[in-house]
């Protein structure tokens, strides 16, 4: 009876102690959090930087630079005997005529010898005048003159190199070069001092990239500064060719002043008379392939392939839109536009 007793009373003991740990749990979890609506997420707009379509003329066509020369050009040098330069008459760009002087050797020395030379010819010459008043044979003034002529000659050598000390022109033209020669230097025979080019049968000489785009006779344009002159294309390298192997067969030599062609270079000369003032400047030549006149025309950066189609993106109702295209002409920086492009469409270039 005793033990029922106990047993009872634990067995109450842990019915209460469940039921209070049971209550004691719901203060342990956490309360409910309050849900919150979705945020509402709103669409940029997306804005892009247009050009409109324009219609203007197009042309394709190559440049070369190159510098207005002379069919006709001179290199000025002393000859046989070169010294030092004592004076220069002229400068680049100077117009000159033939027989003008260029520039003069120091003849210190030469007029020093001169002057010797002359007085020992006037004391020879005053001897064959003594031995004529002393009735002197025809043996012994004819000896006595042979002195007056020795110095003649050795007068007319000293006077040859005193005029020689003086450069002149050869021709009347401009002075398009001077060479690297001040006063007090040395020039050496066969040395240019200067270059002098005739003002006339002017040509430019050029090297473009695409030598065979030029054909003989071919009508260019020369712009010098902002003037425009009409030329045409007299030499390229296959004409060359067949001109080298003319004057190789006929054994022709090549004259003073002729054009010294190379194989990588065409030469055009003025259709016109060409302003003498244009020697020795840069000149561009000119040279059109193609040209169309009031065509759509659009920057080359705007044409894009999607999908193996050429196509520019264009502005319509604010959406960018792949537009096909037909392209015609390509320059290096713009392509005409055949069809797909309206004057006054928006392109999209970023």
């Amino acid at each position: 009876m005793a033990h029922s007793y106990i047993y009872k009373k634990i067995f109450i003991a842990i019915v209460l102690g469940a039921v209070a740990i049971s209550a004691g749990s719901c203060y342990l979890l956490p309360d409910e959090e309050e849900v919150l609506p979705a945020p509402t997420v709103k669409a940029t707009e997306i804005k892009y930087t247009t050009v409109k379509a324009k219609r203007k003329d197009i042309e394709k066509k190559i440049v070369a630079s190159g510098t207005v020369t002379s069919e006709n050009k001179y290199n000025v040098s002393y000859e046989k005997e070169g010294g030092t330069i004592s004076e220069f008459y002229i400068h680049t760009g100077d117009n000159v005529k033939k027989g003008d002087k260029i520039c003069l050797l120091e003849t210190t020395e030469i007029e020093y010898q001169i002057k010797l030379k002359e007085l020992d010819r006037k004391r020879a010459l005053l001897n064959t005048y003594v031995l004529l008043e002393k009735d002197c044979t025809q043996a012994e003034y004819d000896r006595a003159y042979v002195d007056v002529e020795l110095l003649d000659i050795e007068l007319e050598k000293l006077y040859k190199q005193r005029d020689g000390a003086l450069l002149t022109s050869p021709a009347s033209g401009t002075v398009c070069a001077m060479a690297d020669i001040r006063v007090g230097d040395y020039a050496s025979p066969g040395q240019t001092v200067a270059t002098i080019m005739k003002t006339e049968n002017l040509y430019i000489p050029v090297k473009p990239t695409d030598l065979t785009a030029f054909s003989m006779g071919q009508e260019v344009q020369i712009r010098i500064d902002d003037e425009y002159y009409t030329g045409e294309v007299f030499m390229n390298p296959e004409e060359l060719s067949e001109y080298k192997k003319t004057k190789k067969e006929k054994h022709e030599k090549s004259e003073e002043g002729e054009i010294e062609f190379e194989n990588d270079t065409i030469y055009v000369r003025f259709k016109d008379e060409a302003p003498t003032n244009t020697v020795g400047q840069l000149a561009d030549i000119i040279l059109v392939q193609e040209r169309s006149e009031n065509a759509i025309v659009v920057s080359n950066n705007l044409i894009k392939d999607l999908d193996g189609e050429t196509v520019i993106y264009v502005l319509k109702d604010g959406e960018k839109t792949a537009v096909p295209v037909e392209l015609g002409m390509k320059t290096g920086s713009q392509t005409e536009v055949i069809s797909g492009i309206s004057e006054g469409d928006e392109l999209i270039i970023r």
